[in-house]
């Protein structure tokens, strides 16, 4: 855990401390005894356990944080050795079973004397065996809650972001570097998967997102056996976890030379990630970014073509891909949610022709962190060929 350049200046205890209190403040908002935490990203955020990255695992740990800032880990009885072992932090670790949980749940309720609980996430089976164990709790979902605390980054945190931004920008370079004709999608991908681990990283964010020529124009989001072509556009989009921090970079080059078509698609979306930024301080709502990117692929004649017609334009990015703040979804003016110093965004406009795919479709997107004064950039995967698709 304390491997790594800035990972190596963190002073880790005050560390966790820090975020322990982040939880302890949305308990006292709320009224709270207890938070039961079982999304990964919040077990990890609480608690510094290391999950096994896959989907199959989403039910396999969970923490409790009492308003008094004790913290008891959950986890199944594969990782219970180990983590004992690497986590002395922790004073209070528990086996879970998929059997008798909500028993095993509701006595550490019962040890803690807690009774208000908040929750992050909750089955509705799940949910009813737990009340039906807990007589006498009250259960509170305050999932959005904790994820809004979390989302302002800590000092600390931003520097492991840094440091995590070395890992995504490394695929990114590889994957170019590897990206010519006769390539398949999936070897690209592979390139680029394997220099981001070479760097640390712990695993991809979701399979790299590897796409070129018409499967670009209907935004495939994942690699497929398809033989890269000259003349096609090549769109990366590719998320790493290191240290348990996501960053997020989507890149878009071309194999050979562009048409006419690719550089005025690849020049509306560009000019639409700059408008975006320029909108990007603290006091901002996401509605304005997004409207500021949007105008431009309106202008210039794409307004039809728009990906975020399907997908929102920018996420928060932190141990969840996918967090706070959100822009609006397609079609809404909500959620709009207004900008603070310490949140981490990823902006990422897009044009999909896909009524036509021999031009394609091209998206571009970064990290970057809303600071005092507006923004600082947290990594840059613009290929080298950049200045052959952007015409000013």
């Amino acid at each position: 855990m304390q491997s790594g350049g800035a990972s190596r200046k963190i002073d880790w205890d005050s560390f966790r401390k820090k975020k322990i209190q982040k939880l302890t403040a949305v308990m006292k908002k709320e009224g709270l005894d207890a938070l039961y935490l079982n999304r990964i990203e919040n077990v990890r955020y609480s608690t510094d356990l290391r999950p096994v990255v896959s989907m199959w695992f989403q039910n396999s740990y969970s923490s409790v944080i009492t308003s008094a800032g004790d913290v008891v880990l959950l986890t199944v009885a594969g990782d219970y050795m180990h983590s004992k072992h690497y986590m002395p932090w922790i004073k209070d670790m528990r086996i879970m079973h998929t059997l008798g949980r909500a028993d095993e749940v509701s006595s550490v309720f019962r040890d803690y004397k807690s009774w208000r609980i908040g929750y992050d996430q909750l089955g509705f089976e799940d949910h009813q065996s737990l009340e039906a164990a807990s007589k006498g709790i009250e259960l509170v979902n305050v999932g959005a809650k904790v994820a809004d605390e979390r989302a302002v980054k800590l000092d600390e945190e931003v520097k492991l972001m840094r440091e995590a931004s070395k890992a995504t920008e490394a695929s990114i370079r590889a994957a170019l570097k590897f990206a010519r004709p006769g390539k398949r999608e999936y070897e690209i991908a592979a390139e680029g998967e394997y220099a981001a681990r070479k760097m640390g990283a712990e695993g991809m964010s979701w399979g790299l997102a590897t796409f070129s020529g018409l499967n670009t124009g209907l935004m495939l989001r994942h690699d497929s056996d398809k033989i890269v072509r000259s003349g096609e556009l090549l769109i990366l989009g590719y998320a790493t976890i290191f240290k348990g921090y996501n960053t997020d970079i989507t890149t878009t080059t071309v194999i050979g030379k562009p048409s006419r078509g690719q550089r005025e698609i690849y020049t509306a979306t560009y000019d639409s990630f700059l408008a975006a930024l320029k909108a990007t301080k603290p006091g901002a709502t996401t509605l304005e970014i997004h409207e500021a990117a949007e105008k431009v692929i309106v202008e210039r004649g794409y307004g039809a073509y728009s990906f975020s017609r399907i997908q929102p334009i920018l996420h928060g990015v932190g141990m969840n891909v996918y967090e706070p703040p959100f822009s609006p979804e397609p079609g809404r003016n909500e959620p709009s949610m207004k900008l603070r110093p310490g949140h981490v965004l990823a902006i990422e406009p897009a044009i999909t022709l896909y009524d036509n795919l021999k031009v394609g479709g091209c998206r571009i997107g970064e990290t970057l962190l809303v600071t005092e004064n507006g923004y600082q950039p947290m990594t840059d995967g613009k290929p080298e060929t950049h200045d052959v698709l952007y015409e000013n």
